[in-house]
């Protein structure tokens, strides 16, 4: 929760230290990890992935903020060729560990989704599981145009976007609603909940754009590129 008064304190926009903290949250929330956990979560969206990756017919996927690989996994397991990238050197190492021991070539990298290195046209499609919430308005916007020059023709976006609220811990707010936490136990962490409003702006370059809800009011995106 907020200390008295910090639902109003902002700042207009995240500057590099910022993000930097952010970069910093996430490699130490993984660090505590040394064995990947190899059970897939409990949602009700996941099998709609591949089947609406499989109704586009696309091979090749990027998973965007793939974390220690469960999505990775999953797909890799149903014949999806997957490019999996995350920031944390940690959270890859599990990732590689996992599909070493599941016998699955995956290809995962170590890099900030923020910042991707990959050619145009180089995916079928990419898919982000409660990625976007973590970064602001303004950097969502670049992000989505960069999955949109990824993409090739036809290409499919799909993702999950949290209703998530403030939690527990103190927090600073961005002037578009972008929580920085600094208490100790998510120092530097990034949040912020998407409006249906917004999520059809960082989309409007696409050709087409449904979303509906899901597990406890988050939405299910799907985009599809000209």
């Amino acid at each position: 929760m907020t200390t008295p008064g910090e639902e109003t304190k902002t700042k207009a926009t995240p500057d590099d230290n910022v993000y930097q903290e952010n970069i910093e949250f996430w490699e130490k929330a993984w660090s505590g990890c040394k064995t990947p956990y190899t059970q897939l979560p409990s949602l009700s969206y996941i099998s709609r992935i591949p089947e609406e990756l499989n109704n586009v017919g696309a091979r090749r996927v990027l998973d965007l903020g793939c974390g220690s690989g469960w999505l990775s996994v999953y797909l890799a397991r149903q014949g999806f060729e997957v490019v999996g990238v995350d920031v944390s050197a940690q959270a890859i190492y599990l990732a590689n560990t996992w599909a070493a021991q599941e016998d699955l070539k995956i290809s995962f990298d170590v890099g900030d989704v923020a910042a991707l290195k990959y050619a145009d046209g180089s995916f079928d499609a990419v898919v982000a599981n409660s990625i976007f919430e973590h970064f602001p308005l303004k950097q969502a916007g670049e992000m989505s145009a960069k999955v949109h020059d990824l993409l090739k023709n036809k290409g499919t976006f799909i993702g999950c976007f949290d209703k998530v609220g403030g939690g527990a811990g103190e927090y600073y707010t961005l002037a578009d609603g972008t929580h920085v936490y600094t208490d100790k136990g998510r120092k530097g962490m990034l949040l912020r909940r998407y409006s249906p409003e917004e999520l059809t702006s960082l989309f409007s370059a696409f050709a087409t754009m449904t979303s509906d809800e899901v597990d406890a009011g988050s939405l299910f995106v799907v985009a599809t590129k000209n």
